[in-house]
């Protein structure tokens, strides 16, 4: 409904969290603790997969409208989910893959150490990784410091930073000037309203991208003046609205009360001149999604033609 409403051909979508592989018995102090016996073997194995049959078994119709990425926890029970991932993968089209360290409370540097299969399966099948980051100093989880300590070690897979980056504006920059990284701005409205606050989830006013935060569409324009190659415009659907009580590291919590709608993410994208509006929505997302996948084919003929 929210697609047609607002005019939207096709979204990225993803499972929301692990929480069949938890205990929720802590969920309302915040905490993701696995269950000794929960109702899925391994994060994310139910819920990929429910996804998955939602798309492309139950609601055929759809499926052109969604490009479906699976999520991982990139430090727990990592064979038992790289097993179900090459099923999923033999069973249905996997575009990329999601994770959301703070999600399900896993560092995402886990990825150079044993979550490291996941970065060989994203080589392996050409698809891209999108990661949420933060600038939340507290945050043990997700931040874009740690972030970028797996980029810089992959340059051969592409990756998306959710959020802007927290405004940053020397990651944003550096994400510039990186040919396998993209960042999307999803969630913008509150984002927006966070940065006016100074929630230490965003930059620092000193260390925040320039521009006029009185207006979300405002600072959408100037993201895409300064980044016009880097920036693909996301909505964060239904997280454009976030209320929660999240554990961000040891007796760290961020409680938020924070609403926006869809049509206020959409309204972002609209306020940008053609030009801009396109490359925001459809050749940047399009380099990110398909781009690892058309170099190793561009690799591949190159060594066969040698």
């Amino acid at each position: 409904y929210r697609q047609k409403a607002a005019g939207v051909d096709v979204n990225i979508v993803f499972p929301a969290s692990a929480s069949l592989f938890f205990d929720p018995a802590y969920f309302s102090k915040g905490e993701m603790r696995p269950k000794r016996k929960g109702m899925s073997l391994f994060p994310y194995f139910v819920e990929n997969e429910m996804m998955m049959l939602d798309v492309f078994d139950f609601n055929l119709e759809l499926k052109n409208r969604f490009i479906t990425f699976a999520s991982v926890d990139p430090s727990r029970k990592i064979a038992g989910q790289l097993d179900a991932l090459v099923v999923l993968a033999n069973r249905f089209p996997l575009y990329g893959i999601k994770i959301s360290p703070v999600e399900c409370q896993s560092p995402i540097t886990a990825l150079l150490q044993e979550g490291h299969p996941f970065l060989d399966f994203a080589q392996v099948y050409s698809i891209p990784l999108l990661l949420h980051t933060t600038m939340d100093p507290k945050e043990e989880y997700s931040h874009a410091s740690m972030t970028f300590k797996v980029i810089e070690k992959n340059p051969d897979i592409n990756f998306c930073l959710a959020h802007c980056i927290g405004f940053h504006k020397g990651y944003l920059d550096l994400a510039n000037a990186m040919p396998n990284v993209w960042v999307d701005t999803a969630a913008l409205k509150i984002q927006v309203q966070c940065a006016c606050e100074n929630n230490p989830i965003m930059a620092s006013l000193k260390e925040r991208f320039d521009c006029d935060y009185s207006d979300h569409t405002k600072v959408m324009r100037a993201l895409m003046d300064n980044y016009p190659e880097t920036i693909m415009w996301g909505t964060d659907s239904p997280w454009y609205s976030f209320i929660s009580k999240r554990k961000q590291g040891e007796g760290a919590y961020l409680e938020c009360r924070l609403k926006a709608c869809y049509e206020d993410e959409k309204a972002a994208l609209d306020s940008l001149p053609p030009e801009l509006r396109m490359k925001a929505c459809n050749i940047n997302t399009l380099e990110f999604l398909f781009g690892q996948w058309l170099r190793a084919v561009q690799k591949a003929g190159e060594f066969l033609n040698y």
